[in-house]
């Protein structure tokens, strides 16, 4: 008999785990469970070309898969909620009543938008999420000429970057003294808000608790003792896993869905992936929770592969990138407090390369419009090979140079 794999989550993470298994050689039936009406798409264009395309027609062409893929590869695509599982029986049960037995099952429910509890959304309060939010903001930006966005991460600000170039009035609200502190080194921070300032972004840091106030025409946005009104706002707070099936199903969660490094929960075959998915990370019980779509894609695959039984452990090298305005920024590696000294490697304003080292090995780097060099870090970072800091901030080395007499 046939073995079912469900798969929980029809976003990205959930679409790449059924290409995997059909890539693996899976003949039994594959389903994906997912709450949105739409096949599984990619996230990053929400926020960027959604919003500033200059056709409605055009203005999204993120799908993970043409249509066709789904029915040539067999995999059905159910729109429902799984609600929880009897991981005993395996077996599913849905918000439609429906059930579905299961051999192994994938949870790859991704995040939702966090709320504010001081904040409620409305018809002029968003956030941004998923497909229809992006379209809605769309319409939005059409008939608006001011928007608040609450949050200073790189959603808020790619945002920002995007209603800049409808040409909408912009401030961003940040309660932290900086952007995207936790992120990005303070001195390429100060670079990005000086970029945003110079396309006419207002910045309001340090702001202390927010509060909105919904009204017909707009909202007022109270920040301390600021006080603005505005058409509309963009809620960008972060997000919170969504991890309300593995609760109501027993399964341990403790900031997201708690696996172990093959990507398996608490429960006999079930796997769980992507932004929802807390794995081991580096040295000792270290764990971690990553929201890029890098992650998602592949932890997604690993994820799948381990369904079929490989063992081997899903270790990555977290990457991120963000588009705004002209610079494609790329991060690899983590940022903290304990990088210990920076490297700054700069041929243009808008080309540069940051690199941190702890004891003299890389741990971290950020390039603007340098993706290339992105590349030939990753190595250096993935093998923890020590290097001369001299070495690194001579610009007639070229890295990949660096990277190949090292490795």
């Amino acid at each position: 008999m046939e073995h079912t794999y469900l798969i929980i989550g029809g976003g990205q993470a959930g679409g790449r785990a059924a290409e995997t298994l059909r890539n693996q050689g899976v003949t039994g039936r594959v389903v994906i469970v997912g709450d949105e009406s739409c096949p599984p798409y990619e996230r990053p264009p929400l926020s960027k070309e959604v919003l500033t395309a200059p056709s409605d027609e055009t203005c999204f062409n993120g799908w993970l898969h043409e249509a066709v893929f789904y029915q040539h590869a067999a995999i059905e695509q159910l729109e429902d909620r799984v609600t929880r599982l009897d991981t005993v029986l395996q077996i599913a049960y849905l918000a439609s009543g429906a059930q579905i037995h299961y051999d192994k099952c994938l949870i790859a429910t991704g995040g939702r938008a966090r709320a504010l509890s001081d904040i409620a959304q409305g018809e002029r309060v968003l956030s941004l999420r998923t497909l229809s939010d992006a379209l809605r903001l769309r319409k939005m930006l059409k008939r608006s000429r001011s928007v608040a966005v609450i949050g200073g991460g790189f959603l808020g600000l790619e945002f920002a970057a995007s209603a800049r170039a409808r040409g909408l009035d912009v401030t961003v609200f940040e309660m932290a003294p900086r952007l995207l502190g936790k992120a990005m080194p303070a001195a390429f921070s100060q670079r990005l808000a000086a970029k945003h300032l110079a396309f006419g972004v207002k910045l309001k840091l340090e702001t202390g608790p927010i509060s909105v106030v919904q009204r017909d025409d707009g909202i007022t946005v109270n920040a301390g003792t600021h006080t603005e009104t505005f058409d509309f706002c963009v809620l960008a707070v972060g997000q919170t896993p969504n991890d309300d099936v593995a609760r109501a199903s027993g399964i341990e969660v403790n900031n997201g869905i708690v696996v172990d490094e093959c990507c398996r929960t608490s429960a006999p075959n079930v796997f769980a992936a992507g932004d929802c998915a807390n794995f081991p990370f580096g040295p000792g019980d270290g764990r971690i929770r990553l929201e890029s779509w890098q992650n998602a894609q592949d932890q997604a695959i690993a994820a799948a592969r381990s369904m079929l039984g490989d063992t081997s452990a899903y270790r990555p090298t977290p990457r991120f990138w963000t588009d705004q305005y002209d610079w494609n920024v790329q991060m690899i590696g983590l940022h903290d407090e304990t990088v210990d000294q920076w490297v700054m490697r700069e041929t243009h304003a808008d080309k540069l390369v940051l690199i941190g080292l702890r004891n003299g090995v890389i741990v971290y780097a950020l390039a603007v419009n340098q993706g290339g060099e992105i590349r030939a870090l990753q190595r250096l970072i993935e093998q923890s090979i020590p290097i001369d800091p001299d070495r690194l901030a001579d610009m007639s080395l070229k890295l990949r140079q660096l990277e190949r007499s090292m490795v």
